[in-house]
């Protein structure tokens, strides 16, 4: 269909809305693209972390460090599917899996008790002393009934937010940049 407003083709927007699991419109996709170029200074096709923390909102995050090491150098794909989860359209599910990711900070597929102590230490910086990490991490275990295993999987995870109130995580695409 030839090469629509923001550089991509119409074919390349159907790949991106598919990639997001269809949590992004075409306009959307597009907005998208105009940001990923205004953060990608220096046209490479990527976005290092420096750039993707010169977002405010990202910039000002208590787990910059763990998203830093989590996307750094990600292409407009990897941006799309990144901020999927944050899509007025993603489900409960969807956000509760991004979270899983961040918080699993080895990438082994579990929620380690040393992996909730680098994430609560991030988040608490140094109001918290390493005993006081300590309590907290073991209290939300316990409360998870996973005292025992020392970790969360995935489904444990799903089951310790079941209800928790994740509508404030979100990102605000406007209709033109």
């Amino acid at each position: 269909m030839g090469q629509a407003m923001s550089g991509l083709t119409q074919y390349d927007v159907e790949e991106l809305i598919a990639a997001s699991g269809n949590k992004f419109t075409q306009d959307e996709i597009e907005t998208l693209y105009s940001r990923f170029r205004i953060l990608d200074r220096s046209s490479k096709g990527y976005i290092s972390s420096e750039e993707l923390l010169s977002i405010p909102e990202l910039s000002i995050n208590p787990l910059t460090r763990r998203l830093e090491r989590l996307f750094d150098s990600v292409n407009f794909k990897e941006f799309v599917e990144i901020l999927a989860p944050f899509s007025a359209r993603a489900s409960h599910e969807d956000k509760v899996r991004f979270i899983f990711t961040v918080y699993d900070m080895d990438g082994d597929g579990a929620v380690s008790r040393e992996d909730l102590e680098l994430i609560l230490r991030q988040l608490a910086g140094t109001s918290f002393s390493d005993e006081q990490v300590k309590e907290a991490v073991q209290q939300a275990l316990q409360e998870a009934g996973r005292a025992d295993a020392g970790e969360l999987t995935l489904p444990d995870f799903e089951k310790a937010l079941k209800t928790a109130d994740l509508s404030a995580m979100k990102v605000d695409i406007p209709h033109s940049f």
